[in-house]
Parts: structure tokens; sequence; C-alpha cells
């Protein structure tokens, strides 16, 4: 039963992983007077439409660094509250990227270089299949597969505030080490999933969390097709656990009612990396939690 368990919860993770936001986020427009003292309002705009990207609420990662970096070592605790019920998993991901992926002579992603025996903390990581969205060319849900990444589910382990080591092993020696700690638990206060937030008012937001910087994305949601569009990205300068969202912003927002504010405290640093491949490498350790709101 163990095993049926640990192996649904690693396809729960591929499937979140791999929902992809291949359409351009739409443009929202800013004025500087429209922030508070606290925040700072940036667009949040993919480059090449065509490159597949994971979900910003469950990956933590913004659009722009996932096709920037060669490659990644995450570990994400993640809560989706949409009112009714909240749910938390947490996990690590780690990819390297490979040569590119086109079809129909399009660049749609890089493919995931197989590194061989990946540990975190000393445990063996899953390897799996790295796949690759392309439902913008054939505009259906298809995938293609090229190369592996590395998974860990750490639902029923993870720890805040612990330092977590990931190394890649050739021949039984390690050749590539990297940690980083975990920021303290991040909860929520305001607002709640559910929450209808009037657009000409300001809402209140408040969290709870420290040792570690807050950004809180701003994405439109889908509630049929499960889809999430990112549109703008918060960034907190100083982390009192308190923000306001001016009712100028939130009249900007696109008509649709229903929104997900998806807040990140994270720990993150670039690392350059010679072996087992070349390049640079984001290394994050993220709380996440996710409110499913309706703006009115």
């Amino acid at each position: 039963m163990r095993r049926h368990s640990h192996s649904f919860l690693i396809a729960v993770l591929i499937g979140l992983l791999s929902i992809a936001g291949c359409q351009q986020p739409a443009d929202v427009a800013l004025t500087p007077e429209i922030t508070d003292d606290n925040l700072e309002v940036h667009s949040i705009v993919l480059p090449d439409t065509n490159i597949a990207v994971s979900s910003v609420d469950s990956s933590a990662v913004l659009p722009d660094d996932q096709v920037r970096y060669d490659g990644s070592c995450v570990i994400n605790s993640v809560t989706w509250d949409a009112g009714t019920a909240a749910f938390t998993a947490a996990y690590s991901r780690v990819f390297f990227a490979d040569s590119v992926v086109r079809v129909l002579g399009r660049k749609v992603g890089v493919g995931g270089f197989d590194v061989g025996t990946l540990t975190l903390n000393s445990a063996l990581m899953l390897k799996v299949s790295h796949r690759i969205p392309v439902d913008r060319l054939f505009g259906r849900d298809t995938s293609v597969v090229r190369g592996v990444e590395y998974l860990m589910d750490l639902t029923q382990s993870y720890q805040a505030d612990h330092t977590y080591s990931w190394t890649v092993y050739a021949h039984l020696s390690p050749v590539f080490t990297v940690g980083i700690e975990t920021p303290e638990a991040l909860s929520v206060l305001a607002p709640r999933g559910g929450s209808v937030l009037p657009r000409n008012k300001n809402a209140e937001i408040l969290w709870k969390g420290g040792k570690g910087k807050v950004s809180i994305i701003v994405s439109q949601y889908d509630p049929l097709l499960k889809r999430v569009k990112p549109l703008l990205e918060l960034r907190v300068k100083a982390n009192t656990g308190r923000a306001v969202l001016p009712v100028k912003l939130l009249a900007m927002l696109p008509a649709q009612r229903y929104f997900v504010l998806t807040f990140i405290l994270a720990n993150k640093k670039e690392t350059p990396v010679s072996q087992p491949a070349s390049g640079t490498i984001l290394v994050q350790a993220a709380s996440v939690y996710n409110s499913y709101v309706e703006v009115r």
C-alpha cells in the first residue's frame, strides 16, 4: 500500500509540474501610483510563447527564470486553498538542461540531461521522463518526451527551516553538491481561499513566515480547465507580514472573476556548475500558499 501511495503522489507531482503556461500572459499596464509603500509591481511576460513552462502556483519559479537558467534544484512546500478545502504537498525537483527540442521547426523547450545517480540528503531521487507539453502547436493535450528529470515526494517528511543538499554521483564518487535552507512555514491570513475582493476597495493582505523573500503572483484562474495564467509579480520590500492591494490595481485586472494569489516565501541563489553539466542553475527552497479568490 505504501508503494502504491508513493507512486500516486509522484504521478500527481508530475502532473502539477507539467501544466504548461504556453499562452503569453496578458499584459497589464502599470502606473507607479498603484502600489503601496511595501510593494513593487512587475508584469510577467513569457518571451517565447512556444516554450512550455510549469505552472507558477506549483513550481514557484517565474516563467522567465524557467527558460533563463540551465537547470534548477528546487524544494517546495505548496498549499492550495480554495476555501472549502486546503491541500498541501511537498516535493523536490531537479532538472539539468540538455539540447534544444524543436517540433515543426519551433523551439518548444529543452531536453533533460541524465546525470546518473542523484540524492537529496543522502536519499535517492526518482528519475522520471521529462515531458514537454506542445498543446499550443496541436490544440490538445500533447507532449513529447525528451530526456529525464528527478523528483522526490516530501509531503510526509518536509521540514521548514532545515538544510537540504543535492549530490550527483559518478562512479560512486560525488561530482556536484549544492544545498539550501528552507524558509519558515508560510501561512496566509488574508485573503483566504474563497474570499471575494471588491474591485472598488483596497484589499489587505496578511501572512506569517520569515527567513526568506516574499513575493505574490497574481494570476488569472480558469476553474473549468484548471489553468493558471500569471499576470503580475508583487515583490514585497520588507517582510512585515502585511501589504495592501490598491484599488487601482484591482480595477485594472481582467474582467474575469477568478484569480489565484500565489504567496511565495523563498530562499534562492544562482550557482555556476561545470559537472555533471555546464552552465548556471537556480537553487531555490520555497514555502508556497495559493489563495483562490473572486474579484468583483
